[in-house]
């Protein structure tokens, strides 16, 4: 039976996906200019952030990535507001699963400065019993880290647990790590060939009706 729930946080809870783009984009046209197309980082979205700056970095021949961290960190903080909208229907339904019993962590590939200030704005902060950021990891997701330390934090074994992201980044962290895995898929359908998940769904609401549904069943 679910009893806790891994959520992303950008294009699962956060409707940022364009933001944290425009972020990547800005960064890697200041080292590497046109060597990364916007459908490029669009693929990559949801990718370890330490990952794609050492391919910004090995693209600039910059030996220092934490220079190319800075120049990121800078604009999204200036731009910070853009990242926090939540989805329809997001702050709902995490309270009537919080309600009936569900454990709620986030885990992310965001930086926990970064994750910890718009879980705040949104209002949702509270909700969340466990926080995994790509800080409190040395690898974060697709590895399985991310997603064992929240167990871990939860007191929960993956049988008991459920990853909810948008990328396959988020169903491969899922698989490597033992837990069933669910995408939001609020930018359109897509085609999992490699990572699929267990379950699909066009939008929040949907989703929290059947978690709901198999918490009064008695399980999943």
């Amino acid at each position: 039976m679910i009893q806790a729930l891994l959520f992303d946080l950008d294009g699962t809870l956060l409707d940022s996906r364009d933001a944290v783009i425009d972020a990547v984009a800005y960064t890697a046209e200041e080292y590497a200019p046109g060597h990364f197309s916007r459908e490029e980082l669009l693929a990559r979205f949801g990718e370890s952030f330490d990952d794609f700056l050492a391919a910004v970095a090995a693209a600039a021949g910059v030996p220092d990535k934490r220079e190319v961290l800075d120049k990121y960190f800078a604009y999204v903080r200036e731009n910070h507001a853009r990242h926090v909208r939540l989805f329809p229907y997001v702050r709902e339904g995490l309270e009537k699963l919080k309600q009936a019993g569900y454990q709620l962590a986030v885990v992310t590939n965001k930086q926990r400065e970064f994750a910890l200030a718009g879980l705040e704005q949104a209002g949702i902060d509270r909700l969340f019993d466990v926080i995994v950021t790509v800080d409190d990891v040395t690898r974060g997701k697709p590895a399985a880290e991310p997603v064992h330390k929240a167990l871990a934090s939860l007191g929960r074994y993956p049988e008991q647990a459920m990853m909810i992201g948008d990328s396959r980044y988020d169903v491969l962290a899922a698989v490597a790590g033992g837990v069933s895995a669910a995408v939001l898929e609020w930018y359109g359908q897509e085609e999992w060939l490699y990572a699929v998940p267990d379950f699909r769904y066009a939008d929040f609401e949907s989703f929290v009706t059947d978690m709901l549904a198999a918490k009064a069943q008695g399980g999943r």
